[in-house]
């Protein structure tokens, strides 16, 4: 738990306070963040407490526009990292800036793609690994997916989690916003012999529908 995090904003070439850098196709149009009126308000994101406890990552794609008198207008997530509170940390993060008045691209109603690289820094952790045939069987659940980031949809749920000492998982959250399926609690969890990396006892993935 004592890795640094760091939140990249990436798709525009900025100021040094966040690591800019293109990673949009070349005839997407690029923000004018030399424009801004103060850099220091359009610094990145603050990483929520919640995150940074479940050491959850994610890329978040999104849409703004610049309005007549430089603040963002219509933010909006255009591809979401999973976690539901990267996505509105993104969003409240660029609703900061704010930009010279009057500029052509105002003007003009130009919409910018702009890309947030939520990542721990230092070597991958070592999660612990689902012990095999843990889980008890379900009629409504098949399995437990690991490290499957995947927004929760009809074939699955996804959830991060911490693990007790015993390996069985506590503080279970489903994504978005749902109640977690009592299913994952069946399950154990442990290290695998010889693991790479600083231990953590957080989890996420997805439990599947049958």
């Amino acid at each position: 738990m004592n890795r640094k995090l760091l939140a990249l904003a990436v798709v525009a070439a900025i100021f040094g306070v966040i690591n800019f850098t293109s990673r949009a196709s070349q005839t997407a149009p690029q923000a004018p963040f030399e424009a801004l009126l103060s850099p220091a308000n359009c610094a990145q994101p603050q990483w929520p407490a919640e995150a940074r406890r479940y050491e959850i990552e994610g890329t978040t794609t999104i849409r703004f526009e610049i309005g007549q008198d430089g603040k963002v207008l219509r933010p909006a997530v255009t591809q979401g990292s999973g976690w539901s509170m990267l996505d509105q940390a993104a969003l409240q993060g660029i609703a900061r800036c704010v930009f010279q008045p009057n500029l052509q691209a105002a003007r003009q109603q130009t919409t910018f793609p702009l890309q947030y690289v939520w990542k721990l820094s230092g070597t991958a952790a070592a999660r612990p690994a689902l012990v095999a045939d843990s889980c008890q069987p379900s009629e409504r659940f098949a399995t437990f997916r690991e490290a499957d980031q995947h927004p929760s949809d009809q074939q699955g749920i996804l959830l991060r989690f911490l693990l007790n000492a015993d390996g069985a998982p506590v503080r279970v959250v489903a994504e978005p916003n749902g109640q977690p399926p009592a299913y994952l609690q069946s399950c154990r969890f442990a290290y695998a012999a010889g693991a790479a990396g600083e231990r953590t006892d957080t989890g996420f993935g997805r439990v599947m529908l049958k």
